[in-house]
């Protein structure tokens, strides 16, 4: 806990010469970041409005500061102005502004590791030094990847839910073929698909706890088949386009890890485009879940095998 109090922006520490406690603080110092003593880059490029306040505490006496740097932000062109040496009157203060432009995140990377730790922090700090002693202070700046824009839509989707609920839609969907889901089966009927998408991920239909690997199988197979339908109904191409075929390669190995990340891919798939009109000439039906969980069958069974290293 006390390791992460360096970077709160408020006066640190003090390192007092031979005077008391009593007179040790008289400078003190606060750095921000756009404002704030913790901010985020997240949208490049990104502006930093570093500010440097350092104050005179001392009750009677004016202060000198000797020196005012920041090792990490000096590489980027800061330099303290007004420049130090700079006598500060009792109850005063002075400010010093410096705008840091971060062109990428891999730039922002590159300034956060100047810090000595190879993370996506910018925990540079402060040092102002002063007769009697020293003062230090910081503000983080967190690096983060921008969002990816969110997909131009130029044909449907329709997520799990919908397929689940509507019994045209996915028997549509079968009309123009079976379904491949690599281990899991090849769908070919109605209830099978139902028993996909209304499936117990966590056990399975003959009994017992479903193992991670066929789990997280299920998982993929019903996201997949729903992705296929998107496909199929809608003329919607995933990205990349090659997806939903690597989705089914997955659901036939035990690379947990890739199955898990392909569930998440091909659901943002079937979510991305989910408010785009359906084609004009496509008849959904109506929503009847509970007459569609009634005739669900689940057609998985356990596959008696685990996750690979």
């Amino acid at each position: 806990m006390m390791l992460k109090q360096q970077w709160v922006a408020a006066a640190c520490a003090a390192v007092v010469g031979g005077s008391g406690v009593a007179n040790a603080h008289d400078l003190i110092c606060e750095k921000t970041v756009n404002g704030a003593s913790v901010a985020v880059a997240d949208d490049y490029p990104y502006t930093a409005n570093y500010s440097f306040r350092v104050e005179n505490v001392h009750p009677t006496l004016p202060s000198v500061l000797l020196t005012a740097t920041d090792a990490v932000l000096a590489s980027e062109g800061f330099t303290f102005f007004p420049p130090p040496p700079v006598i500060i009157p009792v109850n005063g203060s002075v400010t010093s502004n410096f705008a840091l432009q971060i062109d990428s995140y891999e730039e922002c990377l590159t300034i956060a590791a100047r810090d000595g730790l190879a993370d996506n922090h910018i925990d540079n700090t402060f040092r102002v030094t002063f007769d009697l002693g020293s003062a230090m202070c910081s503000a983080r700046l967190t690096c983060e990847q921008e969002e990816p824009p969110p997909p131009e839509c130029t044909s449907a989707t329709r997520t799990l839910d919908f397929f689940s609920a509507r019994i045209l839609s996915l028997t549509q969907c079968l009309a123009l073929g079976s379904i491949d889901l690599g281990s899991i089966g090849t769908i070919v009927t109605l209830p099978a698909a139902e028993g996909i998408l209304w499936g117990d991920p966590l056990t399975y239909p003959a009994g017992g706890v479903r193992s991670e690997l066929d789990r997280l199988r299920f998982l993929l197979a019903r996201q997949t088949l729903v992705g296929v339908c998107n496909q199929r109904l809608f003329g919607t191409t995933p990205t990349p386009p090659s997806l939903l075929t690597d989705a089914v390669a997955a659901l036939s190995s035990t690379n947990c890890g890739l199955i898990s990340t392909l569930t998440d891919s091909v659901g943002v798939y079937n979510g991305g485009c989910d408010e785009y009109p359906l084609p004009v000439n496509f008849i959904p039906g109506p929503a009847t879940p509970l007459a569609a969980q009634a005739i669900a069958v689940d057609p998985t069974s356990n596959s008696g095998q685990s996750c690979s290293p």
